[in-house]
């Protein structure tokens, strides 16, 4: 008895993935998955586990030593990167303060903007 084959038993992910531009998930390196998980943890202020994400993120980047080469990013500092985030938060959350404190102190709050601003500039940069 044979089984009729529908157009998506023959799909393959990868090569949808690689025409969009996009590297699969199953492809992306675990920093990349602890980073991002870091940065919505520390986001929406679950410090103690922010802590632990950045924690394992710290073991996963000293473990790299010992990966065969070609697998770790030349210039890729990914603690670098989730302490960007926590300065871009926290200025994040000042401007906050400062809108929601005084409105009537305008340049407070547009010193606190210029902050966040820049604060998002370097971590989109880097």
């Amino acid at each position: 008895m044979s089984v009729a084959m529908g157009p998506l038993d023959d799909f393959n992910f990868d090569e949808v993935m690689v025409e969009i531009g996009q590297r699969p998930d199953n492809k992306r390196r675990l920093s990349d998955k602890i980073l991002a998980a870091f940065n919505h943890a520390y986001a929406v202020g679950e410090g103690k586990i922010a802590q632990r994400l950045r924690d394992s993120l710290a073991a996963n980047e000293s473990e790299g030593a010992s990966r065969p080469c070609g697998y770790k990013r030349i210039g890729y500092d990914p603690i670098g990167r989730a302490d960007l985030w926590i300065d871009f938060v926290t200025a994040r959350d000042g401007y906050k303060r400062a809108c929601e404190t005084d409105s009537s102190d305008r340049a407070a709050s547009a010193i606190s903007l210029e902050t966040m601003k820049d604060a998002y500039r370097r971590w989109s940069m880097g």
